[in-house]
């Protein structure tokens, strides 16, 4: 989100190719490390939309009752009830027409979407941003692959996006993480935040997925374009959405370290100096994040999107249990 970058508080070391030593650069997020945060939520759900969220096991309950797969209760019979459901027994206890009520069970495939681009190529404490964005990807795609549902995705960066489609298996949810780490790797610089490509995913995303899917949104989401807002609008009319906002803490605050210089990104000559110890510059910074958070936030409500910060040097698995996003 934040467009500048700080050359004094933090320094972004330029790390060699991934092909020269990629088990050594632990800039870059492992597969064995995703893998590992399925033995971390075993006994964790997805919580349902609405509430952020009632617990539901396996398939989603639809709001409306009918034949289906489940039985919930019986009720006095009442005019339009399907006939061949009327429960017998009941009726001649209570001399009463008492019905069987069904709720139908709908699967619903899981979709991340995750952001891999150089503006998430930053970190002031612990990860990257990137990092992170990878650990919310992965600890969702096992919870829902333990609920038994079909679990799929849309990961981009810079230059390209792979799509791999829902399907309720281990090797799907793998293949859709080392697709991920791939273009993880592509990212070798921060730079600034560009709208451009989260426009041409959600493009894409209005193409592949099919209605009745939960998606997770996951990375800078504080500056999207209107034609995105357009995007998610029409995504919104048939399916579940749930926007995850990766932030630094350090483009939420200042640290009180004297005069600091910032630059938009690292081949930028445009700098801008802080003087952090003054308590009027840190203010100024602070409500500069809010005032774009609050933006963000109250775009996001209107299009009925729960929005959830993300710390990039929180646990994620405690973060998504804060939320309710898993329960």
């Amino acid at each position: 989100m934040w467009p500048f970058f700080p050359k004094k508080t933090v320094s972004h070391p330029s790390p060699k190719p991934v092909e020269e030593s990629p088990a050594s650069n632990n800039l870059y997020s492992q597969l064995d490390e995703l893998v590992a945060f399925r033995f971390h939520v075993k006994q964790k759900k997805l919580a349902h939309q609405n509430r952020l969220m009632s617990s539901s096991s396996g398939s989603h309950h639809a709001l409306r009752k009918g034949r289906g797969m489940t039985f919930s209760e019986v009720r006095q019979y009442q005019p339009g009830d399907d006939i061949r459901h009327i429960d017998w027994r009941v009726t001649a206890r209570t001399q009463k027409p008492h019905t069987k009520v069904f709720i139908e069970e709908h699967e619903r495939p899981i979709i991340l979407v995750t952001e891999l681009t150089p503006a998430l190529f930053f970190g002031s404490q612990t990860r990257l941003k990137i990092n992170q964005a990878l650990n919310i990807s992965a600890i969702l795609s096992w919870v829902a692959l333990s609920q038994n549902e079909r679990v799929g995705g849309l990961s981009f960066n810079h230059q390209h996006h792979q799509w791999v489609a829902p399907k309720r298996s281990q090797t799907t949810v793998l293949t859709n993480l080392q697709k991920a780490i791939q273009l993880h790797t592509e990212v070798q610089y921060p730079a600034e935040f560009q709208p451009l490509f989260w426009q041409n995913s959600l493009k894409k995303l209005n193409q592949v997925v099919k209605p009745g899917s939960k998606i997770f949104l996951i990375g800078d989401l504080l500056q999207l374009s209107q034609t995105s807002r357009n995007y998610l609008q029409k995504l919104r009319r048939h399916n579940d959405i749930v926007a995850l906002y990766i932030v630094d803490p350090l483009e939420k605050s200042l640290p009180n370290l004297g005069w600091l210089s910032l630059s938009q990104h690292r081949n930028s000559d445009a700098m801008l100096n802080l003087d952090s110890f003054n308590p009027k510059t840190r203010e100024w910074y602070a409500q500069r994040y809010q005032t774009q958070w609050q933006e963000a936030f109250k775009q996001f409500t209107q299009l009925n999107i729960p929005l959830l910060e993300i710390a990039s040097d929180g646990n994620p698995v405690e973060q998504l249990n804060r939320y309710r996003v898993i329960v």
